[in-house]
């Protein structure tokens, strides 16, 4: 089996690995594409060394967190040779870097009559995170004022559209050359770093969405409504984002989940909610796209393609 290993905090290719043999509750799957994203960089720098330690992770492909691929034993839900896509334990379990993978049947969902598999793995991380924003922690369902920071990247494509689709008033902050994308996305206003800052913001959100992780709940408070909430992607002690300050929600998704996944077949389905792909690279140009991974300014995912 191949799959791309950490040694020596570098990423490296090897295609000698192990086939993982499915447990209880969980299929084999062939992967097709994987996303790249921040998280690779680093596990591969040992960030999570002291969590895979405590959670007993062992496994040899410790990068890749969204995928999509084929069935290749039966499950309860999932038959052989159907087409899935999800998104693996942030710690635990098989990672998506690598040819084979099992997880739970409870991670992942049918592909959506339409999308290709490089377009169903860009989709989970971004879904199942706005939705736990939107469903989870925002003060109410609908009508909300919303400031999105990052709103081109991965995630923030995704909290755009679905923000949207609940009615809130949309306000993006972007990189260079995405303005206009994001209003096609539906932002009611966008600006680019560049133009507008923090500070030149009217205020008054419902709800700040940090994907750039760049900000802290002191930079955002001023903005915020009575009862707004500051949400960072990477909620720490420095951004505030453990806190318990009455302005702050903590965001944190940990794996994937087939219910709300299925939940967004329909706009799937209907293209009122579409992928957004930065590049796609073959698994063994993984050096290049690690390296466009780190380069600001991207739209959207990065994948990966066996």
């Amino acid at each position: 089996m191949k799959g791309l290993i950490v040694k020596e905090k570098t990423i490296t290719y090897n295609s000698d690995l192990k086939k993982p043999e499915p447990g209880k509750g969980e299929v084999l799957i062939k992967v097709h594409s994987a996303s790249a994203n921040p998280y690779d960089m680093e596990s591969a720098a040992g960030i999570y060394d002291n969590y895979f330690k405590e959670y007993g992770f062992d496994q040899a492909v410790q990068t890749g967190l969204e995928f999509s691929g084929i069935i290749k034993t039966q499950g309860n839900k999932f038959n052989i040779g159907e087409r899935v896509y999800g998104y693996a334990h942030l710690i635990t379990g098989c990672k998506t870097h690598a040819e084979y993978i099992t997880l739970p049947e409870e991670y992942i969902s049918a592909i959506p009559t339409g999308l290709s598999f490089e377009e169903a793995a860009a989709l989970p991380i971004g879904i199942l995170t706005s939705l736990s924003i939107y469903e989870d922690l925002a003060p109410k369902p609908s009508d909300l004022n919303v400031l999105i920071i990052g709103a081109s990247g991965g995630v923030g494509v995704y909290a755009t559209q679905l923000a949207k689709q609940r009615n809130h008033q949309i306000t993006a902050l972007v990189g260079k050359g995405h303005v206009e994308f994001l209003k096609e996305l539906g932002a009611h206003k966008a600006y680019e770093y560049v133009e507008k800052s923090l500070n030149d913001l009217e205020g008054n959100y419902d709800l700040i969405l940090d994907f750039s992780t760049r900000f802290t709940l002191d930079d955002c408070r001023s903005l915020l409504s009575a009862s707004g909430k500051f949400i960072p992607a990477l909620p720490d002690d420095q951004n505030g984002g453990t806190s318990e300050d009455q302005h702050v929600a903590y965001l944190m998704v940990m794996h994937g989940d087939t219910n709300r996944l299925e939940s967004v077949e329909t706009l799937l389905t209907s293209k009122s909610l579409v992928p957004v792909i930065e590049e796609v690279y073959n698994f063994n140009n993984y050096n290049e796209a690690f390296r466009h991974l780190q380069k600001s300014g991207k739209r959207g995912r990065i994948i990966l393609n066996w």
